[in-house]
């Protein structure tokens, strides 16, 4: 499994569309795979209560995933804004639980994220928390990677996607 990760908005959704168009591997989100197992969605606002729980969906629908597929995308975070909006890391026995092989971590300027926020959400977020929701994330995403010995690849914008090739390629 490659494990697509970054904040809201940074483009994971639009990545995992493109390696399924290149590749034909299954994309499957975080956020729909525990919305399916607990049987309601989520807030637009991003906002989460519930984080260790929500876990415990999650490695249940991936746990089915990995019975009849080899090779999948899991899209999701490695930390999410809590209840109140506090970046709050995701249980590292989640990522040791699931053991993704890869991990691409998506980042992007912090002020294209807010403009897609805005479009996409109708959400303001001020640059400022999401370069720090960013720093967090990777300074998380390098620690698992470390601890679970996956692969890590740090995009640093929608420009340099195409360098996941070397990733990527391994799974077709």
């Amino acid at each position: 499994m490659i494990f697509i990760s970054g904040v809201h908005g940074v483009g994971k959704s639009f990545f995992c569309s493109i390696v399924h168009e290149k590749l034909g591997i299954n994309t499957y989100q975080a956020s729909t795979l525990i919305s399916e197992k607990r049987h309601s969605g989520f807030d637009g606002n991003k906002l989460t209560s519930a984080i260790d729980d929500n876990q415990k969906f999650l490695l249940s629908a991936v746990q089915e995933l990995q019975k009849t597929e080899c090779h999948f995308i899991l899209d999701g975070h490695f930390c999410l804004l809590d209840k109140i909006g506090k970046v709050t890391r995701i249980p590292l026995d989640t990522f040791t639980s699931i053991k993704p092989e890869a991990i691409i971590l998506l980042t992007e300027s912090p002020e294209v994220i807010s403009k897609r926020r805005k479009e996409r959400d109708n959400v303001i977020e001020l640059p400022e928390k999401i370069a720090e929701f960013q720093h967090e994330e990777e300074k998380y995403a390098r620690e698992v990677a470390l601890l679970i010995g996956a692969r890590l690849f740090v995009s640093r914008g929608s420009g340099d996607l195409n360098r996941c090739d070397r990733l990527y390629q391994d799974f077709s």
